[in-house]
């Protein structure tokens, strides 16, 4: 049904497929866009690490033996069909990669919108010309998250969260199909996949919506159960062929890694913006209480808060689906029927408060607009240097080395994506220094001695013809310098670019020059 009143005229059939010709064509405007606009970020930095993990991974590397990942095998799982089929066709993997993300966008928003056909919600007609605009909320606003985990993790949750609403809203219709309900399960459970504490942004709706039942049993529908076992599955899949992972990466990352926090950087990054979507969604519509639309989609934004803190590493790939779900919340609140059934026109919301809703919409897409792709000027320079060269990053920062290696056409030495555990566990040192807890203190030392023990072995093995030094890593590479060993083999190499992030060193005798 509609949110059209009983006695109203109905659209004569030209006017109805005339409407959808123009939805398709908008959306396919804003693909159109968003190719040129995603170019600003191109791959970002742990997209491009895994690019280049995958291709390592087809060329027979190891993972957990000869790549040190600090994710779970799902990563390079949900990216590896994207590099084969790139090396597959003979085209750039970046290419291949954003096209993979589009088309999973497309398959996440194609099938929440078949759901919710099926379901009939009262929301359809006045949500149907807003397809565009919901396309856009996955394609557009994700900047400098595009093609993260969770971002597509995020599109392929959105079945699962309006098949929650045909099961709180039971029309007069027979209830979601098996085969429906099971693939939504299936595609939810990729965000789960991503990182399992993701368990919460389902599990809140799925609440609700039990609550809304007044039947505990809505808990064990069919999507949930898929869900279940497709992750027991994979915890069984891990233990069997990377068991490397649980025995010796996880415990080094829960020591290093996990125990790195910085929760005041998302009180002023994000917090502001994230108030007022709140207010924004309490303000909209004063005295109208929240449909069952809005209300599955702000708890899955508000329970995505749980994850976001509990990582507090205030990465904005890491806020993406708390604040595009609370983004879409706003939007269906704004295009929610009242009482009577009519879907707001006109004046039916205050210009003051459209003005809060537009606030509140740029509020939250400002933390995805800074970019971390190199600029031209210094590829160009690599470039004009040295062809093909093997590179090694001296950072912790994993911005710091990609996806530059990749764009200067470089091959990756190291195990490992950045000095991450050996800046981590100088940090923590010092901190424990500070705190007086001097075994602790003590500890760290050792563990980044031992990581300075074998970057050195690796470099002196591999010896990169490019070393990329970044430049705002004074924790860690003071470290590495106050070592004479390193001296000494950083001294075969000079400086041929920079920009305000790193220094780019070339080996000497590497160079394009040399082969003349």
């Amino acid at each position: 049904m509609s949110a059209m009143e009983d006695n109203a005229p109905v659209p004569a059939l030209g006017s109805v497929q005339a409407q959808r010709f123009w939805i398709a064509g908008l959306c396919v405007a804003v693909l159109l866009a968003a190719i040129p606009w995603q170019m600003r970020w191109g791959i970002i930095p742990d997209t491009s690490w895994t690019i280049t993990m995958c291709e390592r991974l087809l060329a027979g590397a190891r993972l957990y033996v000869d790549l040190f990942e600090v994710n779970p095998p799902f990563t390079p799982w949900m990216f590896m069909p994207a590099v084969a089929l790139a090396h597959a066709v003979n085209l750039p993997p970046e290419v291949v990669m954003h096209a993979y993300a589009y088309a999973i966008c497309l398959l996440g928003l194609g099938f929440a919108v078949f759901i919710a056909r099926r379901a009939g919600l009262a929301e359809n007609g006045a949500l149907a010309p807003l397809l565009p605009l919901f396309l856009g909320l996955l394609v557009i606003l994700p900047g400098s998250a595009f093609g993260e985990r969770e971002h597509l993790g995020t599109a392929l949750l959105l079945p699962l969260l309006v098949l929650m609403v045909w099961r709180a809203t039971p029309a007069a219709g027979p209830a979601p199909g098996l085969l429906v309900a099971a693939l939504a399960g299936l595609c939810a459970s990729v965000m789960v996949l991503v990182k399992p504490y993701y368990a919460v942004v389902v599990l809140a709706p799925a609440l609700y919506v039990a609550w809304r039942r007044r039947s505990i049993w809505s808990l064990f529908a069919i999507e949930y159960w898929v869900i279940g076992l497709v992750c027991v599955a994979y915890l069984v899949a891990v233990m069997r062929f990377y068991p490397q992972f649980l025995d010796v990466v996880y415990p080094i990352l829960a020591d290093t890694y996990m125990r790195l926090r910085v929760l005041p950087l998302l009180l002023e990054k994000y917090a502001p913006a994230y108030l007022v979507a709140l207010g924004t969604l309490w303000l909209l519509r004063p005295g109208l209480p929240l449909s069952p639309l809005v209300t599955v989609f702000a708890l899955a934004s508000l329970a995505a808060l749980v994850p976001f803190v509990y990582q507090a590493k205030g990465w904005a790939y890491h806020a993406f689906p708390t604040l595009s779900l609370m983004v879409t919340a706003l939007v269906l609140r704004a295009m929610q029927a009242d009482d009577s059934g009519r879907s707001p026109s006109g004046g039916a919301i205050p210009f003051r408060r459209k003005l809060l809703l537009v606030f509140a919409l740029l509020a939250n897409a400002l933390p995805f607009m800074p970019s971390e792709k190199p600029g031209t000027n210094l590829v160009d320079a690599v470039r004009s240097h040295v062809e093909q060269p093997t590179v090694a990053l001296v950072g912790s920062d994993i911005a710091a080395g990609h996806p530059l290696a990749r764009m200067v056409g470089g091959r990756w030495i190291s195990a490992y994506c950045s000095d991450w555990l050996g800046g981590i566990a100088t940090y923590l040192s010092q901190r424990e220094a500070r705190n007086g807890n001097q075994a602790a203190a003590e500890h760290y030392r050792q563990v980044a001695g031992r990581y300075m023990e074998t970057k050195l072995a690796e470099l002196r093995t591999g010896k990169p013809s490019l070393i990329i030094l970044q430049k705002q890593d004074p924790v860690w590479t003071s470290q590495l310098f106050a070592r004479q060993d390193f001296v000494r083999f950083m001294a075969d190499y000079h400086q041929i670019a920079e920009d305000d992030r790193v220094r780019i060193l070339l080996r000497d005798g590497a160079g394009l020059s040399a082969g003349l």
